[in-house]
């Protein structure tokens, strides 16, 4: 019998090592244990809002949700309704887990008087074994509500005036205005500035800054001896770092052979207005753009972007020269003419001197 070659030797020895390696892998692959089913939802337990009234617009939420599995679920969901409106994720993982034992709290409003209805729902789902011993695949959601009143009457308010909700390109001397529904009980008022220390006014003041660049958010309170303390928030944004804007396609000093040269350029923020001055002119453009039949010579030009805030700043003003040389064809056509007018006006010079000459000899 014909001994295998070395070739097939090796060949042989390769394929026993990858299989000893692919067992190796699947024997140290992690194992789930499927949980039987159907699954038990998680529990929810709520602790606020109660079936009561509430003075105020913001209502704390606070409840707990709980859950064990004799295996590991695909995924775990907790999303919370208002009023039968649409349903908002509050938590969601899809991370493999065999139980979970989380605390929810946070505020909810302003909400508008009158009655309101809460709705928890928590929801577990992946693969479980059936009685049957076969495999699904299923969601399970338990759910939770309250109903609960809003009724501020009597109640104090606050309406801010200023800042309002927008950007503001200053972070000095913004005012702070607001209005309180009643005054007569007023026991202290203030505010606070991004959750840091409060700060005591008597009325309307002013918020001297600097502030930073950024989104703030301002909260005015008040409190008072006979209703319970008042408060609202407003959210703005300072923006006070004008754009960045640079040239790409003319450099300063640079010679165009054509009357018509692109104007490219790249700012750093999103802008809402972009300007040029060409020679003392000012245009408004949307974007990159081609500067289109200039003239020969010598031309000065300037980009402006300006953002959301009003804030601007131009580029560098950079000087170029446009030369475009005289097509072949045009020198064809201007050169006979050319010669004829030099030649008629040379030969007019020479007939000038000679006339000059004989008058000279004739005296």
């Amino acid at each position: 019998m014909k001994k295998p070659a070395l070739l097939d030797i090796a060949i042989i020895f390769t394929l026993l090592l990858s299989s000893t390696f692919i067992v190796g892998m699947v024997n140290s692959a992690p194992t789930y244990t499927i949980p039987t089913g159907p699954l038990t939802p998680p529990t929810i337990s709520m602790v606020s809002p109660e079936t009561t009234t509430y003075v105020s617009w913001f209502i704390p939420i606070e409840f707990s949700v709980t859950g064990v599995w004799d295996g590991y679920v695909d995924h775990i969901r907790v999303d919370y309704g208002i009023d039968e409106g649409a349903h908002y994720s509050i938590y969601s993982t899809v991370l493999r887990s065999k139980e979970i034992e989380k605390d929810f709290a946070f505020s909810m409003g302003p909400l508008s008087e009158g009655t309101h209805h809460l709705q928890i729902f928590a929801t577990v789902g992946g693969v479980y074994r059936t009685s049957t011993n076969s495999l699904a695949s299923a969601d399970f959601t338990s759910e939770s509500s309250v109903y609960f009143t809003v009724n501020t009457t009597g109640q104090a308010r606050i309406s801010i005036l200023s800042p309002l909700n927008q950007t503001y390109n200053l972070n000095k001397q913004i005012p702070v205005e607001f209005t309180v529904n009643r005054t007569s009980s007023i026991v202290s008022m203030g505010y606070t500035l991004d959750e840091q220390s409060n700060v005591t006014i008597p009325r309307n003041t002013t918020l001297y800054g600097p502030i930073s660049d950024g989104f703030h958010t301002l909260k005015v309170y008040a409190v008072f001896n006979d209703v319970l303390p008042a408060y609202s928030t407003v959210n703005f944004t300072v923006d006070t770092t004008a754009p960045d804007v640079s040239l790409l396609s003319i450099q300063n000093h640079e010679v165009f052979n054509s009357s018509e040269v692109p104007l490219v350029f790249t700012t750093n923020e999103t802008t809402s207005l972009i300007t040029y001055i060409l020679d003392g002119k000012v245009y408004t453009i949307s974007g990159n753009k081609t500067l289109s039949i200039l003239q020969d010579g010598n031309h000065e030009l300037t980009v402006y972007a300006t953002d959301a805030a009003g804030n601007a700043r131009p580029s560098e003003t950079v000087t170029f020269d446009v030369r475009v040389p005289i097509p072949p064809q045009l020198a064809y056509g201007i050169l006979p003419p050319l010669v004829i007018v030099l030649v008629g006006g040379l030969s007019i010079l020479i007939y000038r001197e000679r006339l000059k000459q004989s008058k000279r000899i004739s005296q």
